[in-house]
């Protein structure tokens, strides 16, 4: 009980700071994943976030690492791990993944007890991203983009149009078409 209290209190924590400097945010990985797809555990919890204003970038760091263990601390990479109460939590944008306005105002925000509304991507969007993701770190990502796809679509909850124009834009319909033939 003590340590799930003390990682809702991080993962309160982590959702403000976040927020506060990333308002258009999503959470992604696992976390996201458990609302479309069976269950799974996991280690840390993955933001959303662009990290491709570096300015915005800069000053979060700046902000967040008196505060916290935040690496790495130089300007440029696609992941940066910040520990909040000794749980991490992963700021990312994915090499080659597109994440535009479209995406953005898409996100489902959700009541989520005891941390308050977060903000998650919906299933189209966050199989893409596995695909996209799937190009450099291999077919785990293909089988967690699938799940999401397979059961998302069983209930009813799933646009293919869209899930294949976006895969289009971030190059990977190859990928989205194949998954959707073995369906």
């Amino acid at each position: 009980m003590a340590t799930e209290y003390r990682f809702y209190s991080a993962l309160r924590l982590a959702v403000r700071l976040v927020k506060k400097w990333f308002p258009e945010y999503a959470l992604i990985g696992r976390f996201a994943r458990n609302f479309y797809a069976p269950p799974e555990t996991t280690l840390d919890v993955d933001f959303l976030v662009n990290l491709d204003d570096h300015e915005r970038l800069k000053k979060f760091l700046e902000y967040a690492s008196p505060r916290f263990q935040v690496s790495p601390m130089d300007i440029g990479h696609w992941q940066y791990k910040l520990y909040i109460k000794s749980f991490r939590f992963d700021l990312v944008k994915p090499k080659g993944y597109n994440y535009d306005p479209e995406v953005v105002a898409r996100r489902r925000h959700i009541k989520l007890e005891p941390i308050s509304e977060i903000a998650i991507l919906p299933p189209e969007d966050l199989a893409v991203l596995y695909l996209v993701s799937s190009l450099d770190r291999g077919v785990k990502d293909l089988i967690k983009a699938k799940d999401i796809v397979a059961y998302s679509k069983a209930r009813g909850d799933f646009n293919e149009e869209y899930f294949l124009r976006k895969s289009e834009e971030n190059k990977v319909k190859h990928l989205a078409l194949t998954l959707l033939s073995k369906m």
